[in-house]
């Protein structure tokens, strides 16, 4: 019984982090996808890993009112993938 009950807990962690990585890579896309559509992602690449969470919610709201096309779920989503995402991190980054 003790060595099912360790394997479940395994188990799960691995399910929870697999989720997690997909997350972040697909936080990632939308993050690409959402700034390249008005100008090139290098200007953001050379910011990330140097603002926190509340210049980057900021800056995303900046361009959400400049004219960005995105919901306000995915401002969040792209604002906390920028405050974590490391400098040169794919696929925003090339």
């Amino acid at each position: 019984m003790k060595k099912l009950l360790i394997f479940a807990v395994g188990a799960y962690s691995l399910l929870m982090l697999a989720g997690l990585v997909f997350a972040q890579a697909s936080a990632g896309k939308l993050a690409a996808r959402a700034c390249s559509s008005c100008h090139a992602t290098a200007i953001i690449c050379e910011r990330l890993g140097n603002r926190n969470a509340e210049v980057w919610q900021q800056t995303v709201a900046r361009m959400k009112s400049n004219g960005a096309k995105f919901s306000d779920a995915d401002a969040a989503t792209i604002a906390e993938y920028l405050a974590t995402a490391k400098p040169g991190s794919k696929p925003l980054c090339k």
